[in-house]
């Protein structure tokens, strides 16, 4: 199954040479928290979409009904669109669907639409964001944008919904529901989402970035919040055979699982994740000796980066496998699972593996793993991306670069 296309709005911009060329040089998009008032927060950073004007792809009528995690998804959607080379009818097309993960859609326009509502009763309320109030939203613009007549769905499994999404569109492209999807997934902070985590000291107090924010690092002291959308398109069929056309890479294999642990706890030990590891390979006929890039979802919470390191050992430890995260650059987010994927076929194509933005002295528990501190070569085209969500659902992609 090919990745056609890529479509990016990112902390770096929307093109595909900015986004590359900022992770493999080793820069982050954490920046202090911009649209907001922040003095009463604990947590005062995140990775954010800079001075995005979406009037090159979205009318300005129609822009008047969206949320910024609707934006996203019908930019990211066109510009994988634009990628792939794919052209679709005026009058539709039945085949093509859209199946993305979000944490936070719908919630920037509810935020927005409640305060109007309480401040100035029902006819206050903004109607026109009334729609974007649901969580289905993103998805369903960028269905109706594209003229997408197959599937149209939403997953949110918090910080793993870019990645889930893609392990469940590469299911419906497999049982033939559909030849093509928009898959991935698509966040926006807005004010009460980013107060309810500072609330509940799931973020870093740090006040500017540093290695304290680096995933892996031995004096990590947790995540920021990103945003953004990275859309895939995904094509029935293997690169080259006249239907995925020229692709970046093929998906080879997919795996969901989970871990036993309380409400919004990460994992605590590191076998389920070797298990969820193992399923996609199995699934993608290949062993962990096959694998030549790991992109991790190490976000800089101590307790996640340590128990991902130790199942990387439990597999990966003193092989060839280069292992990187991007949640150093871009922080943790719905999408960031999608992210990573974009970040492989991209930085994959070069022969590069970007460094963990940030990373100075890594923590001894992963003292027998390659992690990236520079951009390094690729051992291969091989790469696999993990995704985990506090609450403890497990994705796992395999994934083979295009050459």
């Amino acid at each position: 199954m090919s990745v056609a296309g890529i479509g990016i709005v990112s902390a770096f911009g929307t093109s595909h040479a900015a986004f590359r060329d900022a992770l493999l040089d080793g820069r982050t998009g954490i920046a202090p928290v911009t649209g907001f008032d922040r003095s009463t927060c604990r947590s005062t950073l995140a990775a954010q979409v800079p001075d995005l004007d979406p009037s090159p792809w979205i009318p300005a009528m129609k822009l008047r009904r969206m949320d910024r995690t609707g934006i996203y998804a019908v930019i990211a959607t066109k510009l994988a669109l634009e990628d792939a080379g794919v052209r679709v009818a005026a009058e539709g097309n039945d085949r093509m669907g859209v199946l993305l993960g979000t944490w936070t859609a719908g919630g920037g326009s509810t935020e927005q639409f409640l305060e109007a509502l309480f401040r100035g009763g029902p006819s206050a309320a903004p109607a026109l964001l009334f729609d974007s109030t649901v969580a289905n939203a993103a998805a369903s613009l960028a269905g109706l944008e594209h003229r997408f007549r197959g599937p149209n769905v939403t997953v949110s499994h918090k910080e793993a919904s870019g990645l889930a999404a893609i392990v469940g569109a590469v299911d419906l492209i497999r049982e033939d529901r559909a030849s093509a999807l928009m898959t991935g997934g698509v966040d926006a902070i807005f004010e009460t989402f980013f107060r309810a985590c500072d609330r509940f000291r799931v973020m870093s107090a740090e006040s500017a970035f540093s290695n304290r924010l680096a995933p892996f690092d031995a004096a990590r002291s947790g995540f920021v919040l990103g945003e953004g959308g990275y859309g895939l398109w995904l094509a029935a069929g293997e690169p080259g055979d006249g239907r995925g056309g020229p692709a970046h890479g093929e998906i080879l294999g997919v795996a969901a699982a989970s871990a036993a642990v309380p409400l919004n706890a990460w994992p605590d030990r590191p076998e389920p994740m070797v298990r969820t590891m193992r399923l996609a390979l199995e699934d993608a006929a290949l062993g962990a000796g096959d694998v030549d890039v790991v992109y991790a979802s190490a976000n800089a919470t101590p307790a996640l980066d340590a128990v991902e390191a130790a199942a990387f050992v439990t597999l990966f430890g003193g092989g060839r496998a280069v292992i990187t995260s991007v949640k150093g650059a871009l922080g943790e987010f719905g999408a960031s699972g999608s992210a990573a994927c974009a970040a492989a076929l991209l930085c994959g194509r070069a022969g590069l593996v970007p460094p963990i933005a940030g990373l100075d002295t890594p923590d001894p528990v992963a003292g027998s793993l390659r992690l990236a501190r520079t951009a390094v070569p690729a051992p291969g085209p091989v790469v696999l991306i993990n995704s985990v969500a506090s609450g403890g659902a497990l994705f796992s992609v395999v994934l083979r670069v295009r050459s």
